[in-house]
């Protein structure tokens, strides 16, 4: 079996840049995009448009309709990435025991998640919630395994950080994901 992931979860705190980086990773590796927070339910959107943090009970079937994203990716042979905040270890243990699949944190600031936050228009995540996310994320520890990279940078230069240290830890991801998939 191949040891290249087949799905990169971008996980961070809102405002860490998931969405951004995660859309620039898939186009340079020419693969799907999936973004989590719209596997978000209904009750759940309203609960954070409210003011009110998500609990574990809210986003147990969150995780699980990304599951079935990660599972349908493998069973697709399909390269993707997911955005997912994976605030705790137990969420990401879950994802990240469904086969070839690679956790990358964006860290970014607590001042700058803020003004990012504050910038948002037309978003249910906003910054009076980012204290709620920043209490409830549970540091990465180095048993897990995530690559990390600086959220700072501007999006280009993270996804580069990004696949230089992928590519000294899978170094057949300098072959498309179509020929790396299918070895």
């Amino acid at each position: 079996m191949n040891d290249c992931p087949l799905v990169w979860i971008m996980m961070g705190v809102a405002g860490s840049g998931k969405t951004v980086v995660g859309r620039l990773l898939s186009e340079r590796l020419e693969c799907d995009f999936l973004e989590g927070d719209r596997r978000h339910s209904q009750a759940n959107i309203l609960k954070m448009l409210s003011h009110q943090p998500l609990q574990d009970a809210d986003r147990r079937q969150w995780l699980l309709e990304i599951e079935d994203d990660i599972q349908r990716s493998g069973d697709r042979n399909r390269e993707t990435v997911i955005t997912c905040s994976a605030l705790k270890l137990s969420y990401r243990k879950q994802l990240a025991t469904l086969g070839r699949v690679q956790l990358v944190y964006l860290a970014v600031t607590p001042a700058e998640l803020e003004r990012r936050l504050a910038q948002r228009q037309n978003h249910y995540m906003q910054s009076a919630m980012l204290h709620s996310q920043m209490a409830a994320f549970e540091p990465i520890t180095p048993e897990e395994n995530v690559i990390t990279v600086d959220g700072l940078l501007p999006p280009v230069e993270t996804v580069n950080q990004l696949l230089d240290q992928a590519m000294r830890r899978f170094p057949s991801l300098k072959n498309p994901w179509w020929q790396r998939c299918t070895e």
